[in-house]
């Protein structure tokens, strides 16, 4: 078997698991995006945290599109309040498209 580990820091993406299927290598991390494009929208309540990111292929040259071009895939990412001593759950949905290794 053969794995590709990427980015600076060496971590290796939580979506390996799901594209080998090896349970052993998965990463602490629920989200990783090592060279994505694009923005973040946060949203903050008294019950949770959510953040959605999109992705968009390297901006070369500014779009003319109305909708502001392609996009890569999007992700939606919340955490309920937790209580002390209790560690946060981090649920990740793929809202859009296909992040790969990033999830």
């Amino acid at each position: 078997m053969k794995i590709a580990i990427t980015g600076a820091s060496g971590l290796i993406g939580a979506g390996i698991n799901r594209e080998l299927g090896v349970p052993d290598l998965r990463a602490p991390a629920r989200f990783v995006d090592m060279g994505g494009h694009g923005y973040s929208v946060v949203r903050a309540t008294s019950d949770a945290l959510e953040t959605e990111f999109v992705c968009i292929p390297r901006p070369l040259e500014r779009s003319g599109r109305e909708d502001g071009g392609p996009l890569n895939y999007r992700v939606r990412s919340r955490a309920r309040l937790w209580k002390k001593g209790e560690a946060p759950k981090l649920d990740v949905q793929v809202v859009e498209g296909d992040p790969k290794f990033s999830v």
